[in-house]
């Protein structure tokens, strides 16, 4: 009998905020990320018109933020923010249905548009599967720049079809909050957008 799949988009579905967002505050401090928004007005508002992809955007402020620090003590407060601050954000009913998925063997898959370095490490203690963002690191230093694509959109769905054949799956569910996550829905036999709520 073929496993079922179950796909679960990060930001807005299992957690109730930005993970990216909290990361950065936890990591910069706010008034380092507040300022990068203040001093760099032209990003958002450019994002808004449509003239720059929201990837690019997000790209910009982790150059600004991230440019040149230390892999290790990067991977060290990622780490510290995954298992100690990111399980305070999320919502119970979106960690109920993962246990049910897990408890009947489906395969569940996290696919985020956020960086993985900071859900990397719930994931392993959750035992889930993880598809996110990479950050590029050169000489034990982050650039702030994507190694890759922005794991968002169509994207989500040509990284899952890199690891599976989703033929290969008697039934599967998505789950999503934005349309960032259309893509990846279509593909589900069952599709569940903004099911989880406080």
């Amino acid at each position: 009998m073929k496993q079922n799949l179950a796909l679960f988009d990060f930001d807005g579905t299992i957690s109730k905020k930005d993970s990216m967002i909290e990361f950065l505050k936890f990591y910069s401090g706010k008034y380092k990320l507040y300022k990068a928004y203040v001093t760099h007005p032209f990003w958002l508002i450019a994002m808004y018109l449509g003239i720059i992809e929201k990837g690019k955007v997000k790209e910009k402020l982790w150059v600004y933020l991230l440019n040149n620090a230390s892999s290790i003590e990067f991977a060290k407060k990622a780490e510290d923010f995954s298992l100690n601050i990111l399980p305070k954000l999320l919502y119970d009913e979106a960690m109920k249905k993962i246990k049910e998925h897990k408890k009947i063997g489906d395969r569940v898959i996290v696919v985020s548009a956020s960086a993985e370095d900071w859900l990397k490490p719930w994931c392993e203690l959750n035992h889930l599967e993880l598809l996110a963002t990479k950050l590029e690191k050169f000489n034990d230093r982050l650039t702030g720049k994507m190694t890759g694509k922005n794991c968002k959109g169509p994207e989500k769905v040509n990284r899952i079809k890199e690891i599976l054949d989703i033929n290969n799956y008697n039934k599967i569910y998505a789950y999503g909050d934005s349309s960032g996550d259309k893509e990846m829905l279509a593909i589900a036999n069952y599709p569940f957008y903004r099911k989880f709520k406080d």
